[in-house]
């Protein structure tokens, strides 16, 4: 069920309609507007075109206006309905709103109170839309396009919980914020999120890392320059560029305060103007912003304001860091050794079957990027056959500091290993020490090389 930005305008002057069209073009750029002369027309349209707003006349021949309302509301309940009439009755306003109807109109030249109420309209339409299908998407348990999300790897409840949502929130017209810390996989999922609502519109990133408001006005908005022989150059800017696709602001808790203030109008009105043009220009792309910071408590301290927070937050993504994705150590592991081997021209090594656990405790501070560089680092000191786990080894003591335990004192996991594992552990250890030197790590083992040998083949 996608989310519709369709008007359809129903009334027997045809002069009217096209004037009315031409104007909620105007005001309400981000609708679609078409019109029907002949009342016995709707039904067949409302079939076939998913409209979220009808704009009813009461006055026609062959079906009255509270006849359609009657039948709209009956078969075609997401479907909103005003009246715009020159009927100027209250006892017939009172008996539309009763019967259904969102608001009630008198025909006048000035609509400017009409575009508002076409405007919230469309609003309320794609919020009930929109719960409705992230009730369903959660009662279903399933995707309908798992496909979209092939770029993040995961068996994590929890984030699979976050694939359903986004799902089910891809085509609201609202902005969706992701937040999570550095490394989390902000990036894939707005990825993601084109696949699922436009794939073959643009993608933009826009990093607002350190972005001055000058410098961001310029990027979002473009330019227009008249020259002295009245020549006009222009620049274009990302909203321009992007049209119907999907904008990706990077890092949003860094964007100066001016600057905010410039996307919420963005938001809010749905149009932009260019650096030095007075003309508005329609604003037809979806919004994704991002962040690692706690925006409530920028917000708080003064550095973010609190329209545009309450407006990116109508929808929130949570990306847990890789520290409590446990479940998902192993499988990225093997990812990111397939990618260096590939990306260094070598085998690729096999990963010793206890390093997820090794790794079970250990926080990631840099998530993703830390696994894939301690990936990377194994992969170019590995003989090709078994991963050095030296770079995964090394962070961990960081971590846990040389002042925890003396330097020659066992350190066990919390989980004591079996003597079969804790024989591999040390075998592989030794290997690791001597880059993969069977008579060395013998020595190291206390054990002669034919039996380090026999060891190493029973475990195969």
């Amino acid at each position: 069920m996608k989310l519709a930005r369709n008007i359809l305008l129903v009334d027997d002057e045809a002069s009217w309609l096209r004037t009315l069209a031409v104007t909620l073009n105007r005001l309400v750029p981000e609708a679609q507007v078409d019109t029907c002369v002949d009342s016995r027309q709707v039904v067949n349209r409302l079939a076939v075109g998913d409209y979220a707003l009808v704009l009813l006349d009461l006055t026609m021949p062959f079906h009255s206006g509270e006849e359609l309302l009657e039948m709209i509301r009956c078969d075609f309940p997401k479907t909103r309905v005003i009246i715009v009439t020159g009927v100027n009755e209250v006892d017939t306003a009172v008996r539309c709103i009763k019967n259904g109807a969102y608001d009630y109109f008198i025909k006048t030249d000035n609509v400017d109170d009409l575009a508002r109420t076409v405007r919230r309209a469309l609003e309320v339409v794609g919020l009930e839309r929109n719960y409705l299908r992230i009730k369903e998407s959660f009662l279903s348990r399933t995707l309908s396009q798992p496909e979209a999300f092939n770029n993040i790897l995961t068996c994590e409840p929890a984030l699979l919980d976050q694939f359903r949502y986004l799902e089910a929130v891809a085509l609201s017209p609202e902005p969706i914020l992701i937040f999570g810390e550095s490394g989390t996989g902000k990036d894939e999922f707005a990825k993601s999120c084109h696949q699922l609502c436009c794939p073959d519109a643009p993608f933009i990133n826009v990093n607002l890392a350190g972005i001055g408001t000058d410098a961001f006005e310029l990027q979002l908005f473009g330019q227009l320059h008249t020259h002295e022989d009245g020549q006009v150059s222009a620049q274009a800017g990302v909203l321009h560029q992007v049209n119907s696709g999907l904008l990706y602001l990077n890092e949003i808790g860094d964007l100066p305060l001016e600057a905010q203030a410039k996307l919420v109008d963005v938001i809010e009105h749905k149009q932009y103007y260019p650096i030095g043009s007075d003309r508005p220009y329609p604003v037809n792309c979806r919004i994704i912003t991002s962040t690692q910071n706690d925006l409530l408590a920028l917000n708080q301290a003064g550095k973010f304001r609190s329209d545009l927070l309450y407006r990116l937050r109508s929808h929130k993504i949570k990306l847990p860091p890789l520290r409590d994705r446990t479940l998902d150590l192993s499988m990225l592991i093997n990812h990111f050794i397939s990618l260096a081997a590939e990306e260094m021209g070598l085998d690729a090594p096999q990963q010793p079957g206890n390093l997820a656990s090794q790794l079970a405790d250990y926080a990631f501070p840099g998530n993703l990027h830390e696994l894939k560089g301690m990936v990377f680092d194994a992969v170019s000191r590995s003989d090709g056959v078994q991963l050095n786990t030296s770079p995964f080894m090394e962070a961990i003591k960081e971590q846990k500091g040389d002042h925890e335990a003396p330097q020659n004192t066992l350190v066990f996991p919390k989980s004591l290993p079996t003597l079969a594992e804790m024989s591999n552990a040390l075998i592989n250890e030794a290997m690791s020490r001597t880059a993969n030197n069977q008579t060395a790590a013998a020595q190291m083992l206390g054990i002669s090389q034919s039996a380090l040998s026999r060891r190493m083949t029973k475990e195969k």
